[in-house]
């Protein structure tokens, strides 16, 4: 894992209280975690840009509020019957809407939109021969 960003960074970019003292190396290093599983490309980790680190401190903001890796599901409780002659039999059951597109947190939509010059196009892909 790269890093990216430290407790002192998003403490220079946040101030100090942007959460407490037991969750910050935490969620700084979820932080870090995402940024590298976004595959950043032309990234100086010598001299890590402001735009990233700063899109670092707000994923580290969302970490600490427990939103970064955050699941969510909606669904509805549902019921069916059949009834057959003299013979009913009811089922009841939980249905996940799958299709529905549920929204980041928007510090987690600003991180991204800050490093957007750093991402790659998701649809590229490079050919060895």
């Amino acid at each position: 894992m790269a890093t990216y960003i430290t407790v002192a960074d998003v403490d220079a970019i946040l101030g100090s209280d942007w959460t407490t003292e037991d969750k910050k190396a935490r969620s700084v290093m979820q932080a870090n975690a995402y940024l590298t599983s976004l595959n950043l490309v032309g990234v100086d980790m010598d001299a890590v840009p402001d735009e990233v680190k700063q899109a670092g401190a707000e994923l580290a903001k969302v970490a600490s509020e427990g939103k970064l890796y955050q699941q969510k599901t909606e669904g509805s409780l549902e019921a069916k019957t059949v009834k057959a002659g003299s013979v009913t039999t009811s089922k009841t059951f939980a249905s996940l809407d799958s299709s529905k597109i549920i929204a980041q947190p928007g510090d987690v939509q600003f991180a991204l939109a800050l490093l957007s010059p750093w991402r790659s196009n998701p649809f590229a892909f490079s050919v060895y021969r």
